[in-house]
């Protein structure tokens, strides 16, 4: 069985983040929404920070 890179990982997860952002803004939830935005960003920038380490990405 394969195991996912790290900042594969963090990708889907701030995707996932993102997605959810946009169904709960959809819904009328504004506040949860941007808490979800919020952590897709976080997400991002932790998958580029993981990216840009060089080849250490277990």
């Amino acid at each position: 069985m394969a195991i996912m890179k790290t900042s594969t990982i963090f990708a889907v997860c701030g995707i996932a983040c993102g997605l959810l952002s946009a169904m709960l803004g959809f819904a009328g939830k504004p506040w949860q929404a941007g808490l979800f935005g919020l952590a897709a960003g976080i997400w991002s920038l932790a998958t580029l920070t993981m990216d840009r380490r060089g080849g250490k990405d277990d």
